[in-house]
């Protein structure tokens, strides 16, 4: 027999049709925050190192790399905190 449309799923109900939040939204905001850095710093160590064996310019395109990806990760990180 189907349950589909009464309401009563087993555990309760959700009456307003929203589905209920599985993951908490601040544990979702934590996330965000602390994965924007280090993959922003990845990308920019590597953009730096390939400009790097191009140009043969070692360490001076990876230190500009990594100095942009820290100066975007920063804001925005600040900009996620405003909008959050």
């Amino acid at each position: 027999m189907s349950t589909a449309g009464t309401g009563s799923q087993g555990g309760g109900s959700v009456s307003s049709g929203k589905h209920p939040d599985l993951i908490p939204r601040e544990f979702l905001r934590v996330i965000a925050v602390w994965s924007i850095v280090p993959a922003y710093l990845v990308a920019g160590a590597f953009l730096g190192w390939v400009f790097d064996k191009i140009f043969h310019t070692f360490p001076f395109g990876l230190g500009v790399g990594l100095l942009l990806a820290l100066v975007w990760a920063v804001h925005d990180v600040i900009r996620l905190r405003d909008t959050l």
